[in-house]
């Protein structure tokens, strides 16, 4: 089996050979954290991101089609925003995602503040503020990156994807409660004609399926390397 070496997030496969051409993947994890607000609980995701380079059977170097898939979430007991932030700089340290780790952070209503927090604490981040509608945009304030995203776009894409397979679940502890949230959710057709998705369990108001639907998100967000054409972009974190 042909040796893969992984530098930070990128899977190369060596070849000494000039005639071959190096195909470069990846292997990444998204990170969505969903702040709690008066009747939530903080919940975090995990998601897997990758494209593993191969030999085809005319020894070019191809890559895998791309594999999503959830790999942890969970919920975080109480505890102060300064203590937050700690066990979520600890989390992006954690040795087996550290350098191949992106995060992105509910900064709706109490989560703006916590942001700020994060900052101190020197954890990279993206800013997402929950929005009505299915629009996205994005607003600068304070020198700070604000990317405005519906709420119902986040989840309907979560659930979209879920369904096509572009999304899997993996196998952890709260990944019953995850689908609970997730089949939970039903879709009202407003007077307007707008769509609102709601849901939830009695263990909660969906955390789990929003810090999915929040690294979801990210995954194919610019400032993580998605491509337009052959030109890669790097977002401001």
């Amino acid at each position: 089996m042909t040796k893969i070496i992984q530098r930070g997030e990128d899977l190369i496969m060596p070849n000494a050979d000039p005639a071959v051409d190096i195909v470069k993947g990846y292997r990444r994890y998204l990170i969505g954290l969903d702040i709690a607000q008066a009747q939530d609980r903080n919940a975090y995701s995990i998601i897997l991101d990758e494209r593993v380079p191969f030999y085809d059977e005319n020894g070019r170097q191809e890559l895998t089609k791309r594999r999503r898939e959830i790999v942890r979430a969970d919920h975080l007991p109480a505890m102060s925003y300064a203590d937050l932030a700690i066990v979520t700089r600890n989390l992006m340290m954690d040795p087996s995602i550290a350098g191949r780790a992106y995060l992105v952070v509910d900064a709706s209503g109490v989560g703006r503040a916590f942001c700020d927090i994060l900052n101190t604490k020197s954890v990279q981040h993206t800013r997402v503020q929950m929005v009505a509608g299915e629009n996205e945009s994005e607003s600068k304030e304070r020198g700070q990156t604000f990317n405005n995203v519906g709420r119902t776009r986040l989840l309907s894409s979560l659930n979209s994807a879920i369904h096509t397979g572009d999304l899997t679940i993996g196998n952890f502890a709260a990944r019953d409660l995850l689908r609970q949230e997730l089949e939970s959710f039903e879709a009202d057709v407003g007077s307007t004609g707008r769509v609102r998705i709601e849901g939830g369990t009695k263990f909660g108001h969906a955390d789990l399926a929003v810090s999915a639907s929040l690294a979801l998100w990210l995954s194919d967000h610019r400032s993580i390397g998605a491509h337009i054409g052959e030109v890669a972009l790097r977002g401001y974190w």
